[in-house]
């Protein structure tokens, strides 16, 4: 138990930082360097407010519109809903921090900036423009983004490739998620601070959502697959096997 303890314990909270007069950010490790840090111009409270309430119309909407789609079942629905919130947080918030790395410099109140300012309490590689991670969310917001609006697409109008493309868009999400996590807990979570609101809520809780879901819908795109091929195995082996008879 203390091994595990010690594992998923901030490293922050077993070693003391440097003193706080030296600190002139609310990120982690202290002693970082971030040279025209401008603090949050939109209070915190209101940027969550903010992300969590357009997300909420947008799943509102995209179920009450999926139900227009006669084949489609509680399950479909669901699936629909989180492939557009996630295509749309892929290529608009993960693609802004791609594109814009001086982001908390800014004075501008852009939501986007300000939302990774906040964020960057849980994760500060996201300004220190860690390889791992940049080159993570490029992928990410570039490539599995528009897939998964392919995916709802390829679900709309029942094509075969659906659940092959649903299945590829949640494995990249579940390996990058996974590997997000143990390159930042191989080095102690000194990323992080240690309040439960940034380490336990905004990168376990929130991070970890990108392992359940994709989770789920991998293994039942993988059943519905694997159900096809015995399928079309029971078609073409009395066939096949009366060719070499």
């Amino acid at each position: 138990m203390s091994i595990f303890k010690e594992f998923f314990t901030p490293k922050q909270e077993r070693e003391p930082g440097p003193p706080l007069s030296v600190v002139l950010h609310p990120f982690y490790p202290q002693s970082l360097l971030l040279p025209g840090y401008e603090p949050l111009t939109i209070p915190f409270d209101q940027i969550l407010g903010i992300f969590f309430g357009v997300t909420a119309i947008v799943f509102i909407v995209v179920w009450l519109a999926s139900g227009r789609v006669s084949h489609f079942g509680i399950g479909d629905r669901l699936t629909v809903t989180w492939l557009v919130i996630t295509g749309i947080i892929h290529m608009l918030v993960e693609g802004a921090v791609v594109l814009n790395a001086d982001f908390y410099k800014s004075t501008s109140k852009n939501i986007l900036f300000e939302i990774w300012k906040e964020y960057g309490k849980a994760d500060s590689r996201y300004l220190t423009r860690d390889s791992f991670v940049i080159n993570m969310e490029a992928f990410t917001a570039f490539v599995v983004g528009p897939m998964c609006f392919w995916a709802v697409a390829g679900m709309v109008h029942q094509k075969p490739w659906r659940h092959l493309l649903a299945l590829i868009v949640s494995v990249c999400q579940l390996y990058g998620d996974v590997l997000y996590f143990a390159t930042t807990g191989s080095e102690g979570w000194i990323h992080s601070r240690p309040e439960p609101l940034y380490f336990w809520f905004y990168f376990v809780v929130i991070n970890g959502i990108w392992v359940v879901i994709p989770g789920i819908i991998a293994v039942a795109s993988s059943a519905k697959l694997c159900r096809a091929v015995a399928a079309q195995d029971r078609i073409s082996w009395p066939a096949n096997h009366a060719k070499t008879a």
